[in-house]
């Protein structure tokens, strides 16, 4: 149950949380490390100060007796040092005031020891001592560290209540810092919750430092460009389709409702209408395989083939059935290099075509259209030129568009849905290439499209 609610936790919280856990073992460890400085450089000292009593005592015995009073009275004021010097039969020879502590003096000598006794901490040094008089003596000197490790427990409690009030500083500031920081995903989850198929006008504030935060919001906004983008076309292309779909259906109805009032008895209205209605038939057939093309295409579903073939040799029957279909243009083909090409031999006809078809459309009777493919490095350029009415230079970007017509004025006398070029164009793109056209109105046109399909 916890898990969960941390799991589903705001960000703010998350990182508030992680803060404070870092900030809080930041603490411990540092305090931990103070706290254990502290001792032992209070444990050095007193060792120390052990070592310097047991000199000089050791000093003042060679001047004075053992039993003399003021053998050690004078050294030890406030120090909580007690000293008794005994023989080797424990039988005690001097002792400090107030001396209460009843330590086995024991080997090794001269070392500084530790121990807790009576919940008092202790550090003690045992030194062996050869006299003249009495022979072998001890000497025990003990430090009462009580006060020093009180001192500790003062600092422990006081660094406990600052570490506490620094973590209750920490969350909160890491909270006020955490929403802060994170206010303009709020802001960006504001505008994609407003954001829908009917409002694709908002856009995400970008101002701020150029963070991560920014870039994101920057990224977003142009996802949300390209959708917008992506949609129009998708609504002007259903549009458009319908559009062009309504006149031949519109067509048909009309002549059907022909014969059925006229037809049965009027023999040139039924061949009439019958022919009509499979030329409109036609054209929606070839709309919707266009369609379908550029829909399969759209969603990468579109089978390409690899064929080994000679360009010039598909050039040459493009060049020989649209001869056959077409008497009224001047069609030939020139400086067709020998060059072996791997591709969909269907697609690459059908871009040849689809080109051609457009400079018959926009060029006059006994007009001139040459084909024409030449090698350049690892691609092949194919060119179409005609001497038809041209394009104008501020419509060439847009005549790859779906549906649009360069001239509106004569698209009905010439035929054709607008989709040729769109279609082309995709053709090109399957292969990586490039189209380039260059057009003088009144002049003429030529279309060239650059692929990667030589064979290596």
């Amino acid at each position: 149950m916890n898990l969960c609610i941390i799991k589903n936790a705001k960000i703010s919280v998350k990182l508030t949380g992680i803060f404070a856990l870092m900030f809080s073992v930041m603490l411990a460890v540092s305090n931990a490390y103070i706290l254990h400085g502290v001792e032992h450089y209070m444990y050095m000292q007193t060792a120390k100060r052990l070592e310097d009593v047991n000199q000089i005592i050791l000093d003042r015995l060679k001047l004075k007796q053992l039993s003399s009073s003021e053998l050690f009275s004078d050294i030890l004021p406030n120090e909580n040092i007690f000293i008794k010097i005994m023989d080797k039969n424990g039988k005690i020879i001097n002792v400090s005031d107030k001396f209460d502590y009843h330590l086995k003096i024991s080997e090794p000598y001269g070392k500084i020891k530790h121990v807790e006794k009576h919940e008092k901490h202790l550090t003690y040094l045992n030194t062996k001592i050869l006299d003249k008089n009495y022979g072998v003596l001890y000497m025990q000197i003990i430090k009462d560290m009580d006060n020093e490790y009180d001192f500790l427990k003062i600092l422990f409690f006081f660094m406990a209540a600052a570490d506490l009030f620094g973590i209750a500083l920490s969350i909160l500031l890491g909270y006020i810092i955490s929403k802060k920081m994170l206010n303009p995903i709020d802001n960006i989850t504001k505008t994609a919750d407003e954001i829908s198929i009917n409002n694709l006008k908002e856009r995400i504030n970008i101002q701020g430092p150029n963070d991560e935060l920014k870039r994101l919001a920057t990224t977003l906004n142009n996802m949300i460009d390209r959708l917008q983008t992506s949609f129009s076309k998708q609504t002007q292309f259903v549009s458009d389709a319908s559009h062009e779909l309504r006149t031949p259906i519109a067509i048909i109805q009309g002549y059907a409702n022909l014969l059925d009032r006229w037809g049965k008895n009027d023999r040139e209205a039924l061949d009439k209408s019958i022919e009509a209605i499979k030329s409109e038939s036609h054209s929606m057939g070839e709309l919707v395989e266009k369609l379908l093309f550029l829909a399969r295409n759209d969603n990468k579903s579109q089978k390409v083939e690899k064929n080994v073939f000679y360009l010039n040799e598909l050039i040459d029957e493009v060049t020989e059935e649209t001869r056959m279909i077409d008497k009224k243009h001047i069609i030939s083909n020139i400086n067709n290099e020998n060059v072996q090409a791997i591709a969909d031999y269907k697609l690459i006809k059908q871009l040849i075509r689809i080109i051609v078809d457009n400079s018959i459309k926009f060029t006059k009777e006994h007009g001139k259209i040459d084909i024409s493919s030449v090698k350049f490095g690892k691609y092949i350029n194919i060119s179409v030129s005609d001497t038809g009415i041209g394009i104008p230079k501020n419509e060439i970007p847009k005549i790859f568009d779906r549906f649009y017509c360069v001239d509106k004025s004569r698209s009905k006398d010439i035929g054709g849905s607008g989709l040729g070029l769109s279609i082309a164009k995709q053709i090109v793109d399957v292969y990586n290439g490039t189209v380039d056209i260059k057009s003088t109105v009144g002049k003429g046109t030529t279309i060239t499209v650059s692929l990667d399909i030589i064979e290596n």
